[in-house]
């Protein structure tokens, strides 16, 4: 027997709603594969409402409502169709087929015009078959990360057990996993006040400036460290053995920066699979010889047993790994925030745990350009800051560019606005936001002016919407990461 596809479907209440009583009203037959929610409008629904939806088990999405012209609140079907052709791009560059995200019209006279778009998706959907999203989101992540992470509450309960820390100088850990190295960086850059933190401090590890050993760490009793502070994603299997083990010995865990925050760029590699990783890395580029085909995991030649670390199946962020007590973001993070984090941590009276230590203001709230925003903001072109002349004192959506300000953390300053380049995100969402990716691609396609015509070819225009949207936050976002057939992966 064929699998029955299980379709959420999102509804508006004035059309495709009453469309689908008039079906059932008229007996009118199609699958029983839908799972509605009843929506007051289209443009209610948020693309984050589609991943989840996708996560927690469907095979496909559909959205309908009235006909463009028809909407009863004027353009929030348009906004809903400039969406999905925003969303269904971005899912396909994820390895989700564009046919499991269908967005469709029907007025509430239409109930055979609906019954047939749900056979119509169903067929589609049985032929592609069940799409285990949450299994593609999990699968082959490692034998290093086989076991669940702690949970933060019982992290918490295990820390209460530490003996007293010790007199003396706060001992503070710096640590890089997968990341350009920027971060550390932006500890160099506290100029005079390094100096200063130095003294108040004793560093027990900081691999970029000192020769400390692992050795050294795992002599320490747990919770040795008072602060320990981690950039970069998880993407090999050492990066995980020293997450766990910085967790162990610290009493505060600190995910500094971007990539450690929600994955960073380096989380964009989970578009692609492991194999077709190593390939471009060490097979495809002529600039690369490696006659003898070394490869993370594989044996070192001469290296008398040792091994290279194993690429994980994806990039996590550092919170997927272990529990993290507080977050400093940013790309990296600028000096101000990383003087203030270090007062905040080391005082006497810590911020709460769980705490992202930057302003929870979005960007645009201090902007230089916000003055030339207009009140209704339409984007009716787009234009890429390469090849355009820009303003540099307009607002940048106003000029059609993407900019991800409203909604990106402020904290940066001066940063790349200041520098007249559009926000690209990296300092995440603001607090309660569980996907900033989906929510910018809700913000900025809901800018698009036009008929249906018009907000279409705008979006089809977008370039890359993954890499726009979740540049930084890929890894941590609903999107899973692109899984190929274990065949493809075997050939790598």
């Amino acid at each position: 027997m064929p699998h029955e596809p299980r379709i959420v479907a999102f509804l508006c209440s004035w059309c495709a709603y009453s469309a689908a009583d008039r079906a059932g009203q008229a007996r009118i037959e199609y699958p029983q594969s839908l799972l509605t929610v009843r929506v007051m409008c289209t443009g209610r629904v948020e693309p984050a409402f589609v991943l989840q939806a996708f996560r927690e088990g469907a095979d496909g999405v559909l959205v309908a409502g009235c006909h463009p012209g028809d909407c009863h609140y004027l353009d929030g079907n348009l906004r809903a169709a400039a969406r999905h052709a925003v969303l269904v791009r971005a899912l396909e560059q994820a390895g989700i087929e564009p046919a499991r995200f269908r967005i469709a019209w029907a007025s509430a006279a239409e109930g055979e015009r609906f019954a047939a778009t749900v056979r119509e998706m169903t067929e589609a959907l049985r032929a592609l078959g069940p799409l285990a999203y949450s299994a593609r989101a999990l699968e082959g992540v490692g034998e290093a990360l086989e076991d669940a992470p702690v949970p933060l509450d019982a992290s918490l309960a295990r820390r209460a057990e530490y003996p007293p820390r010790a007199p003396g100088k706060p001992r503070v850990a710096f640590y890089w996993n997968a990341s350009c190295g920027g971060c550390e960086e932006a500890v160099m850059d506290l100029g005079e006040g390094l100096a200063s933190l130095l003294e108040r401090v004793e560093v027990v590890l900081w691999p970029v400036a000192f020769d400390h050993k692992r050795a050294d760490v795992e002599a320490l009793p747990d919770g040795g460290i008072d602060v320990a502070f981690v950039n970069g994603a998880v993407r090999l299997t050492e990066q995980d053995e020293w997450s766990r083990l910085l967790r162990r010995k610290a009493r505060m865990l600190v995910s500094f920066g971007a990539c450690a925050h929600m994955g960073g760029v380096v989380g964009l590699g989970n578009l692609s699979s492991p194999a077709e990783l190593l390939d471009a890395a060490y097979r495809r580029p002529a600039s690369v010889s490696n006659p003898d085909a070394p490869l993370p995991g594989g044996p070192v030649a001469g290296g008398a047993g040792l091994s290279l670390p194993v690429l994980l199946a994806r990039a996590l962020p550092l919170a997927d790994v272990v529990p993290v007590d507080y977050t400093v973001p940013g790309c990296p993070p600028s000096p101000a925030i990383v003087e203030a984090a270090l007062d905040a941590l080391l005082g006497d009276s810590p911020p709460p745990r769980g705490a992202v230590l930057a302003p929870n203001v979005a960007l645009c709230d201090g902007c230089p350009r916000k003055g030339s925003r207009p009140e209704r903001l339409e984007v009716e072109s787009l234009r890429r800051i390469a090849t355009s002349a820009v303003d540099p004192e307009r607002c940048f959506l106003a000029q059609g560019l993407v900019c991800l300000g409203p909604g990106t953390r402020a904290g940066c300053q001066p940063g790349c606005v200041e520098a007249g380049m559009p926000c690209r995100g990296c300092f995440g969402p603001l607090d309660g936001v569980r996907d900033p990716g989906a929510a910018m691609l809700s913000a900025f396609a809901s800018l698009f002016a036009g008929g249906e015509a018009e907000v279409l070819a705008l979006a089809d225009a977008l370039p890359d919407p993954a890499g726009t949207f979740w540049r930084y936050s890929y890894a941590a976002g609903l999107v899973p990461a692109r899984v190929r057939p274990a065949s493809e992966e075997d050939e790598g």
